[in-house]
């Protein structure tokens, strides 16, 4: 499972995804789980990846969005800010990507409590083929 990781690690309210990546490399090192922190938006459509990992706003827990129409613009924050919904949904209708799957953190989730959620999560998804 490839995951991509979007956030920007000097803005506190922007960098939990990335903290957890890197904690979550070391812990799901015996699974079959790859974390790549992207700096582009470009990574997306040189990436074969399985999920994109990012903080979101307005919503009370880790949730995995498969339809970009849930999550309006302006709602992820990554990429220095940069709006990375709406780059996957200008991808999208250009056909040059085909479903997306973002595995969403609240904003200033708790982050012992959301590895526990993440890892646990991501289990679940390698025994079930990542669906």
């Amino acid at each position: 499972m490839i995951v991509l990781v979007f956030g920007n690690p000097l803005l506190e309210c922007d960098s939990l995804a990335v903290e957890l990546s890197d904690e979550l490399s070391v812990e799901l090192s015996d699974e079959n789980v790859e974390f790549i922190k992207c700096v582009s938006p470009e990574q997306i459509l040189e990436k074969k990846f399985d999920y994109i990992m990012d903080v979101v706003e307005d919503i009370d827990e880790i949730k995995i969005f498969d339809n970009l129409k849930l999550l309006n613009p302006h709602r992820m924050f990554s990429l220095h800010d940069f709006d990375v919904t709406f780059f996957l949904g200008l991808m999208e209708k250009l056909g040059k990507i085909k479903r997306v799957k973002i595995i969403g953190i609240p904003i200033g989730y708790d982050k012992e409590e959301a590895k526990h959620e993440l890892k646990h999560e991501l289990i679940k998804l390698l025994s079930t083929g990542h669906s």
